[in-house]
């Protein structure tokens, strides 16, 4: 069962007559064939070992993703962290995951768009006539009610480098769980789970608040996930070259493929939001709030400092903020 609490499951796996002679050559060669097969066979550990690095003991490698999509193995990884900066960070507990697919980017404007041509979807924002919009120059911890802001246009009118929302190629935000929720579904999908969500970012990096290493920064010294640097909100320093959202595939991916695995936009997951998810093995099936990971541009040192693989965001599930998005997961067929 995918997200269940326990041990890590173990992985599964006429012609013409020849003379005598010949069939005994043959049956020898259909021997060797079958174990240099199962030498090579994806999930089974060796250099092809799938998510052997999440949980030691690897996981069968799911079916062919669909375009667009890439496979996450099966396997096992732990969750939470001790000592946590934040209780609902912890205990630590191991979690199983069944092989899924996952988007390898997270949903772009120009995506979501067709989607909303095609179904005439109102979001939330839209329907309320508002959305939440931080920008630079505000106060930390600010947010502000934008009058007629929504995925179309997520920001105040006027505000400098707000053209970076508009890219076709820039993560949609402003959308609300529901909004999420609705555009996975009407693609064959739906959100993933959280911890499926952080399974797949790690991509067998365990402990970590990044998917390489504890520092923002990759090998080679480049920064490699969009956040907020600066002492405040005042200004962003730009490091990472990019002041509010950047394009979908502007960084680097992780292992498996995935990009955007921390910073850029809050993404929207399945689960219910409780503090003691992890201490009661899983997350309640009713609750006002949703879980949101791995933090967006705004977070900083300044503030949350809530981009990376520990801290647990959250919010109403109506909430249309200009820092939250989301990517969809599915199911392969059994």
């Amino acid at each position: 069962m995918r997200g269940a609490v326990g041990p890590l499951a173990r992985r599964p796996g006429g012609p013409p007559r020849a003379a005598p002679t010949t069939r005994a050559a043959l049956a020898a060669l259909a021997t060797i064939a079958a174990v240099l097969a199962a030498c090579t066979a994806p999930g089974r550990g060796g250099a092809g070992g799938g998510a052997g690095g999440a949980g030691g003991a690897g996981g069968a490698a799911s079916a062919a993703a669909p375009p667009g999509m890439v496979a996450i193995p099966a396997g096992a990884f732990v969750q939470g962290h001790e000592p946590a900066e934040h209780a609902d960070e912890g205990p630590p507990r191991r979690v199983e995951i069944a092989a899924f697919w996952l988007d390898e980017a997270l949903v772009t404007r120009a995506e979501f768009a067709r989607f909303v041509a095609e179904t005439g979807h109102v979001t939330n924002a839209e329907r309320v006539g508002y959305g939440m919009i931080a920008r630079e120059g505000m106060r930390d911890w600010e947010w502000r009610r934008a009058p007629g802001a929504s995925w179309r246009r997520p920001f105040e009118e006027g505000t400098p480098g707000a053209e970076a929302f508009l890219r076709d190629d820039a993560p949609v935000v402003m959308v609300s769980w529901f909004d999420a929720a609705a555009y996975c579904e009407r693609a064959g999908k739906r959100l993933p789970t959280e911890a499926e969500w952080e399974y797949a970012m790690r991509a067998g990096r365990e402990g970590a608040r990044f998917p390489w290493g504890d520092s923002p920064r990759r090998e080679g010294g480049r920064l490699g996930l969009n956040f907020w640097q600066g002492e405040s909100h005042a200004e962003n320093a730009r490091e990472d070259g990019f002041l509010y959202v950047s394009p979908v595939r502007a960084f680097a991916p992780n292992a498996w493929g995935v990009y955007d695995p921390v910073g850029n936009v809050w993404q929207w997951t399945a689960d219910v939001y409780d503090a003691k998810a992890y201490a009661r093995g899983g997350p309640p099936r009713e609750g006002p709030k949703r879980v949101l990971r791995g933090g967006s541009w705004w977070c900083g040192v300044c503030t949350c400092e809530g981009y990376g693989l520990h801290f647990r965001g959250k919010a109403e599930p109506n909430a249309a903020f200009n820092n939250n998005g989301f990517r969809c997961a599915q199911t392969p067929a059994r």
